[in-house]
């Protein structure tokens, strides 16, 4: 009998499969794939074939680099036999299943499989996705990808990123970072790793060269750039674990990507079918190969076990991801596209990996992501659901949108990816990985300062730096108010720890935090006010007084204090009469376009209230107001303009879940400390910002519920 989650993706492909037959035509689409050229299609069959050669050797070679030594024919088959199995399920378990028929008489765990199929998807999601990503970039244009590189300078990325990690590392270098370093670095382990990888970029390549091949079929003019960059993407988002054999998804990605290059839709939707159908011929070809009965001999020595515990491999995983996102999200550039404004963040295809990898997990050990708040996994589907729901909306009263589609509804994705990135560290490094966490968000916003404050500083002196460097201090995050909320949020992580950070003092014991807490408060502190944002100095100084409430350690909270006072008089003083560090604030200009978008915002809440106008109407109609586009200056108003009072009753919901959670134990846990200033930091500046988008916001969040592996069913 079929399980829920079974019938589940197989609903999913069907409908997103029959949702593009209709929208491209069906008489259309069977006229052309009835005329699709035999050398194409041979082509696209050789190439599979070929492919899944390459995909066999990749086991092979898996299995051998775990300690598992078989017969190459044994290999290959099991293999075959995983795809066999997939064409009639959900990829990952056919996968995971096909293999374990065939190889279960050699003794190998099921367990084994799964470790290994989550191996071998974790890096085929990072290869095929920074695939994806560069042709996205692509296609985006060279005046954007120029935009792009003029906002953020690679000098600085690595020299806020090397700095963020030493200072990381002096402030809390722990023996599992040492161990973590030497085994996961050596030499070996590395040769292994990029050995796998570059199988699996041939089969990466082979299997966009089939796209290729179909799309020049159709529209021979297109340029051969261009075509990749789109099989790039269509190829990424078929590998997807959410359809049977990437049926459905392949089709609306490649009805969407290609429409961006002015194939018609009719053709894109043949294209893609053509590709699925070939690779589900190949598969049934060589079928009989794994499906026939043969004699299991055992092996002359029984496999040897693998080289690493299941374990021990997602705990490396998870630390290098949620440690690579936490310094990588302070980066980001708002580039100008021809349907609105984006936003780039160069965490972005980290916590792509870590939704991935969160999802793997979920599947192959069907059990949802453990928080600390029992109901929070309801709260994020409840989220979802609304965000769909007001898509629709919107899409029926103005169409399909690039900001209502991409930057809101894709967006939402991406901030569970961030949200899985701290939850992916915390959940199998537990409380000494979320304070580990802590301790580099907090190094990385620092030296952010420290960098941009020193730059500025040779700008004023006189010395041509070569940078790009904003009229407002704004770090990284390409506006001045996001990274005050950056700040903030590292701030609400310092106050939170404060008291763990002190304990050296009150013991008597000298360390390096006694001078270097207050040293990094002090830097966050004045970071806030050089960005002359009013909203991020209110919240500001919200949090200094909850830093000098009684359970805090206020006596690094004044030293801090003093400090940032020390820092902004000494840097005043350097760049005395030639401008300097310090940001202005907003014109009355910028004051009343403010005002205007909160007043349409409420005249269009009030023309549906219940429900909302729907995702990313507002933004669509802005131009008619302001002469450009904008968002609405206020999360709790845009929540009513665009998602209703259903939106505003879900999401106050789950917002009092998290404050409740915040409430318990708060004298005596720094994550739940951490949480209630985190969220009081959303709430006061989400009354003047649209700040929902925050990526730092749900990375930070996702870190502060989630419930380590070893403590989940302790309660």
């Amino acid at each position: 009998m079929l399980s829920p989650r079974r019938i589940l993706i197989t609903l999913v492909s069907l409908s997103l499969l029959g949702l593009a037959l209709w929208f491209s035509g069906v008489e259309n689409v069977f006229s052309r794939l009835a005329n699709f050229p035999f050398w194409a299609s041979g082509s696209i069959l050789l190439l599979f074939l070929v492919n899944l050669f390459v995909v066999s050797f990749r086991f092979w070679r898996v299995l051998l680099h775990f300690g598992i030594t078989l017969p190459w024919k044994v290999a290959s088959r099991a293999s075959i036999s995983g795809h066999v199995a997939g064409l009639f399920m959900i990829s990952l378990f056919g996968q995971v299943l096909g293999r374990q028929a065939v190889l279960r008489n050699y003794g190998i765990q099921s367990i084994v499989m799964s470790a290994l199929a989550a191996y071998e998807r974790v890096i085929l999601a990072l290869v095929s996705g920074v695939l994806c990503a560069v042709g996205a970039i692509y296609l985006l244009g060279d005046q954007a990808i120029a935009e792009f590189m003029s906002r953020i300078s690679l000098g600085e990325i690595f020299l806020v990123a090397t700095g963020g990690g030493l200072l990381s590392l002096w402030l809390g270098r722990s023996l599992f970072e040492a161990t973590l370093t030497n085994q996961a670095l050596s030499w070996r382990n590395l040769g292994r790793v990029a050995e796998i990888t570059g199988i699996t970029l041939t089969g990466v390549i082979l299997t966009q060269f089939c796209f290729v091949v179909g799309i020049m079929a159709v529209d021979p003019a297109i340029d051969f750039t261009h075509l990749f960059a789109a099989a790039a993407i269509i190829s990424f988002a078929a590998a997807m674990p959410i359809s049977v054999g990437g049926w459905g998804v392949r089709e609306m990605a490649a009805v969407y990507v290609l429409g961006k290059l002015g194939v018609a839709s009719a053709d894109a939707l043949t294209v893609s079918i053509m590709v699925g159908l070939c690779s589900t011929l190949v598969i049934l070809m060589t079928a009989p190969f794994s499906l026939k009965k043969a004699e299991m001999l055992p092996l002359k020595s029984p496999p040897k076990p693998i080289v690493h515990s299941v374990a021990d491999i997602e705990k490396i995983a998870a630390w290098m991801i949620g440690m690579i996102t936490a310094v990588a999200v302070f980066f980001q550039a708002h580039i100008t596209l021809p349907g609105g404004v984006a936003n780039l963040n160069l965490a972005d295809p980290f916590a792509i990996l870590a939704l991935a990898a969160v999802a793997l997990h979920s599947l192959f050990a069907r059990e949802l992501p453990g928080w600390r708040i029992s109901r929070f996994n309801l709260g994020l589907a409840a989220i979802t659901s609304l965000l769909l729901f007001a898509f629709a909306r919107g899409w029926m009263l103005i169409g399909v949108t690039q900001w209502a589609l991409a930057g809101r509804l894709i967006g939402w994705l991406i901030l569970l990816g961030y949200l899985a990135a701290g939850y992916l560290l915390v959940a199998h490094a537990g409380k000494h990985g979320l304070r580990r966490f802590a301790d580099t968000l907090i190094a990385t916003a620092a030296m952010v300062i420290i960098v941009q404050m020193a730059l500025r500083l040779l700008v004023v002196w006189g010395m041509d730096t070569g940078v790009y460097l904003a009229y407002n201090f704004e770090g990284y995050a390409g506006n001045r108010n996001a990274f005050a909320f950056q700040l903030l949020a590292s701030i609400a992580l310092l106050l939170g720890y404060i008291n763990v950070y002190g304990k050296h003092r009150d013991s008597g014991k000298k360390s390096k935090r006694t001078i270097l807490i207050p040293a990094l408060l002090g830097i966050l502190l004045v970071g806030v006010v050089w960005t002359g944002s009013r909203a991020g100095m209110g919240v500001l100084a919200v949090l200094v007084l909850a830093g000098l409430s009684p359970w805090s350690d206020r006596k690094i909270v004044f030293w801090g204090i003093g400090l940032a006072i020390a820092y902004w008089l000494g840097v005043w003083l350097l760049a005395q009469g030639s401008g300097g560090v310090q940001s202005f604030f907003s014109t009355d200009d910028s004051n009343t376009e403010r005002w205007v978008t909160l007043v349409h915002g409420w005249e269009l809440w009030l023309q549906s209230p219940l429900l909302g106008a729907g995702l990313g109407v507002f933004f669509a109609q802005s131009t008619a107001w302001l002469g450009h586009p904008q968002v609405i200056h206020s999360t709790p108003l845009w929540i009513l303009a665009e998602l209703g009072l259903l939106g505003l009753t879900v999401l106050a919901w789950v917002f009092y879940m998290l404050v409740r959670q915040g409430l318990v134990s708060l004298k005596t846990s720094p994550a739940n400390r951490s949480l209630l200033l985190l969220l009081a930091v959303f709430a006061i500046f989400g009354l003047a910002h649209e700040i929902f988008y925050q990526r730092i916001f749900w990375l930070v969040l996702g870190a502060l519920l989630a419930k380590p592996f070893t403590y989940r069913y302790a309660a």
